[in-house]
């Protein structure tokens, strides 16, 4: 039977390379991993690659098998663990991973809304496109931040003013200069609106819902940020990365009416009572 003729390619293959190994001196990761990598064809066959090819794909800045570009795989976190920009090396379900990956979530929602006001021919947004592409990478300096958790002593006193934390630009920080943007272009979009009177529902043109999604998920990314700021085993995070994301979910719903108003669309979706 093809299955009967399978085992019997695997285990000649495997006997090969096993003595492969030894005569080159190959460890048996290598050869667990050659090994992992049979496949079947439609025709019953089973394809393996040598240990010289495996091996000249290594991944990340070695490339791959069919490149020597840097390529976006390592291997290295296949057994669910990853590393942060300090070298520490943790489960990819910690807290940490947890705010960097909803982070990185919420920029890309922001690119969708971006990509939207980019596509339309019949509307003006003025600057939220700009400020969107701002947005984006405040973001990313985020995610840098946050990969480089800071060790907390013990004896740090709870009540010291200085932080320490330094917005360098390479992670070390994250500068208030960014909140005050955010909360200038919510005047300057508040003013063109009238007076907010009851609740609105998150709808209207496509880019408004979309930035009504980016709401959402920022209070979410706000939510998994909390633990590395406020709880005991925290303040490894710089408490301005919460303040900009307490912020920026306001961006959002004023940015979500104000797209709606200059798509001409004068009547907001208001709640109603049943």
């Amino acid at each position: 039977s093809v299955q009967r003729a399978l085992g019997a390619i695997r285990m000649d293959h495997e006997s090969n390379v096993l003595q492969s190994s030894e005569q080159h001196g190959n460890n048996h990761n290598e050869v667990a991993a050659t090994t992992s990598y049979a496949k079947v064809r439609r025709d019953g066959e089973a394809t393996i690659p040598s240990l010289s090819v495996l091996a000249s794909g290594e991944g990340g800045r070695k490339g791959g098998k069919l490149t020597k570009k840097n390529v976006p795989y390592t291997r290295g976190g296949d057994q669910g663990r990853s590393s942060l920009f300090t070298g520490e090396r943790r489960a990819k379900d910690d807290t940490v991973f947890e705010a960097m990956g909803t982070v990185d979530e919420l920029c890309s929602f922001v690119g969708v809304v971006h990509a939207e006001l980019l596509a339309s021919e019949s509307s003006d947004y003025g600057d939220l496109p700009e400020w969107l592409l701002d947005v984006m990478s405040r973001l990313f300096d985020m995610g840098s931040h946050v990969a480089r958790p800071r060790r907390v002593d013990d004896d740090d006193d709870d009540d010291d003013e200085d932080d320490g934390f330094d917005a360098d630009g390479i992670g070390g920080g994250f500068h208030q200069a960014h909140i005050v943007a955010l909360e200038d272009w919510i005047d300057v979009m508040t003013d063109d609106l009238p007076e907010l009177t009851s609740f609105i529902l998150p709808t209207g043109g496509k880019a408004a819902a979309h930035l009504h999604v980016c709401r959402t998920v920022c209070r979410r990314a706000e939510r998994r940020v909390v633990p590395l700021v406020v709880t005991s085993s925290g303040k490894s995070c710089d408490p301005n990365v919460l303040r900009y994301l307490n912020r920026l979910s306001d961006f959002f719903f004023t940015a979500a009416r104000w797209a709606n108003y200059r798509e001409g669309r004068s009547h907001e979706v208001l709640y109603k009572r049943p």
